[in-house]
């Protein structure tokens, strides 16, 4: 007996059509503001941390490497 016989339809038809009811009947709308105010809180921390000052770490290897004298030990 072959694999591919149905008695009830093509499934691929039955998959459409439950598809295509799904879409005309319609849905909940989908709730879109969790990822609004996610881009929207990620961008303001982006900004924060740009507008932010190097560590100090950072700075004193700037001054090290401009020529600036490191404290010698005796």
């Amino acid at each position: 007996m072959a694999d591919d016989l149905y008695f009830d339809g093509d499934p691929a038809e039955d998959s459409a059509r439950r598809h295509l009811e799904r879409v005309i009947k319609g849905g909940p709308p989908r709730r879109r503001w969790p990822w609004v105010m996610a881009i929207l809180a990620g961008g303001a921390w982006t900004a924060w941390r740009m507008s932010q000052p190097k560590n100090g770490n950072d700075q004193k290897n700037n001054n090290d490497h401009k020529g600036g004298r490191k404290a010698e030990s005796a």
